[in-house]
């Protein structure tokens, strides 16, 4: 019975535990399937993110390769236009036509007064003792050089194209309406045609004395070639005493930079003491600053040149004499000939050089078409004067002037004054210099750049007036970056502007005979801050930017100079104290 017993104790333990085996099977099982479908979700769900991965990855793909396909499209159909319609614009980076600059290399540094480096005068600094080595400060990184060659201006150039010389045709129309209009109304108001001539006789008065100061002022300019030849002179035959040397050069330095002063101050001067209109005074201020400039860029080259024969003639070993004598040939050959300073005074640069690239002849048709355009803007300036400027703001200080009359008078004048800009570019930069460089036949006729598709203003006052930037690049921002500021450009910026700046607001306040610096604000302070604030914008916004305020610039600029002279010609007024001359007439006029 014990047996049977133990024998149904075992079999119930042994069902027990299979039983227990089985429910772990069980547990185990569900376990591994519970696992399998969450590994089957996650690969389900890794599988979509996947693909979602890779539908993103070709979306992005197929739009990148698009855009590319457009842009090489579209630069093929521009390079299609360029080969096609602008010719000129269509060559190299290296062979560019409208390329201005090239690097400096020792040749062209000392070629162009530029003092020679180190390297230019057989020195090796890397052979110096190391301890000279580790004084030796740092050089200015080399700025590129001003080069000249045979080429039309942009404008020139973009003519030759049927499309842009359709534009041309109907501006011209559109001044022949403007003429006929002007004629039409003189006739049919009062009887009689003017031709706007009654403006030019009383823009020119007193155009003789004008004439004759100039005359003057030439006869000042052609001396200053015979006493720098005289300093060469002396300069040489003192080289065997360094202190008479220094003497005779630091004098003639002082006396020079007086007399152009001295120069400045008379043009200046005669403008107020001769009563010279606007015309005049303005005639008369530009050719004097012209004239500077084109005295200052002679002595600084040349200077440069004969200071760089003495730094070469250092390093030749010999006796005193061999070193004279080859300074003294040196000298010699330096030297420029007056007929070579005569034609670079006449010529459309203010950069010298003793030669420029010629053409071989004279287009007398494209001559007489630029004299052609010289006198149909100045007649149309006639018209805009009459019809616009004097009839806005001739009765300023003596009519009623509320603040609505007031913005309703600037609003109106913001599109002629802008004629007024864009026809004086026309003016000066394009016609008047074709037409005198066609005379010369002066090859370069680069003096302008295309401005108008600027994005920076930087940008733009670089190619706005390529003459007078070449010269400030040269003579300002060279000699600031490479001996004032010691290779910072930013400060070298900053003196090129605001010299520009005072020049300007000079010419226009002799010129109108009154101190109202609107000028010098607007392009000393919103000017330099617009290149910072609009530095990284896109070329689209930048355009737009740059023509946006130049067009409510401009209009707000010549109307306030308008506004101020009319009121001080119509409000006479009494200066007590020295701050009187900084409160506009304007408001003296309305606010008594």
């Amino acid at each position: 019975m014990s047996e049977q017993k133990a024998e149904s104790a075992q079999k119930q333990q042994n069902q027990s535990q299979s039983q227990i085996g089985a429910h772990e099977n069980a547990g185990k099982m569900q376990k591994v399937t519970t696992q399998n479908n969450n590994n089957a979700l996650e690969l389900d769900y890794l599988r979509e993110r996947l693909q979602h991965l890779q539908d993103s990855l070709l979306k992005d793909f197929k739009k990148c390769i698009n855009e590319e396909i457009e842009n090489i499209v579209q630069e093929l159909r521009q390079h299609e236009l360029q080969l096609n319609e602008f010719r000129g614009f269509a060559k190299s980076q290296h062979t560019n036509t409208w390329s201005n600059r090239i690097a400096v290399t020792t040749d062209t540094q000392t070629a162009n007064g530029s003092v020679p480096t180190e390297k230019s005068k057989g020195i090796n600094p890397e052979s110096r003792d190391n301890k000279l080595a580790g004084k030796h400060k740092k050089q200015p990184r080399p700025l590129p050089d001003k080069v000249f060659k045979i080429r039309e201006s942009y404008l020139t150039a973009l003519l030759e194209v049927d499309h842009m010389r359709t534009i041309y045709h109907i501006f011209v129309a559109i001044l022949l309406m403007l003429l006929i209009q002007s004629i039409s109304y003189d006739y049919l108001a009062e009887g009689r045609v003017y031709f706007g001539l009654g403006t030019f006789k009383s823009s020119l008065e007193k155009i003789e004395y004008v004439f004759g100061i100039w005359l003057l002022e030439h006869a000042v300019v052609f001396l200053l070639y015979y006493a720098f030849k005289m300093w060469t002179n002396v300069r040489v035959k003192l080289a065997r005493q360094p202190a008479l040397q220094s003497f005779w050069s630091h004098s003639c330095l002082i006396t020079y930079i007086s007399s152009q002063l001295l120069f400045g101050y008379v043009a200046s001067a005669l403008c107020l003491k001769l009563d010279l209109t606007f015309i005049t005074a303005s005639i008369l201020l530009l050719e004097s600053t012209r004239l500077l400039m084109k005295m200052h860029s002679f002595v600084r080259t040349n200077a440069g040149r004969v200071l760089a024969g003495k730094l070469k003639t250092d390093a030749i070993s010999g006796d005193v004499d061999d070193i004279y004598d080859v300074q003294q040939s040196a000298q010699a050959i330096r030297l420029p000939s007056f007929s070579s300073y005569l034609y670079f005074l006449f010529a459309p640069t203010l950069i010298y050089r003793d030669s420029y690239p010629r053409t071989t002849h004279i287009r007398w048709k494209f001559a007489l078409a630029r004299f052609m355009e010289v006198v149909g803007v100045a007649f149309f300036y006639s018209y805009i004067f009459e019809r616009y400027i004097r009839v806005q703001y001739e009765n300023i200080g003596l009519e009623e002037l509320s603040l609505r009359t007031f913005v309703i008078k600037l609003h109106s004048m913001v599109m002629p004054n802008n004629i007024i800009f864009l026809c004086g570019f026309y003016l000066i930069l394009h016609s008047w210099l074709n037409f005198t460089s066609e005379l010369l036949r002066f090859g370069d006729r680069m003096f302008y750049k295309d401005w108008w598709t600027s994005s920076t203003y930087d940008e733009y006052f670089r190619n706005w007036n390529v003459v007078v930037h070449d010269w400030l690049y040269e003579y300002i921002y060279k000699d600031s970056y490479n001996y004032l500021f010691k290779g910072a450009k930013l400060p070298a910026m900053l003196m090129v502007f605001y010299t520009s700046a005072l020049v300007h607001e000079h010419i226009i306040g002799f010129a109108l005979k009154l101190f109202f610096p609107v000028m010098f604000c607007f392009f000393g302070g919103f000017s330099v801050g617009l290149i910072f604030l609009f530095r990284n914008a896109s070329k689209r916004v930048g355009n737009f930017v740059v023509w946006f305020t130049l067009i409510f610039g401009n209009g707000l600029l010549f109307s306030l100079y308008s506004i101020e002279y009319y009121a001080r010609q119509n409000c006479p007024r009494t200066y007590e104290s020295w701050t009187d001359y900084f409160v506009p007439t304007m408001w003296t006029c309305y606010n008594k």
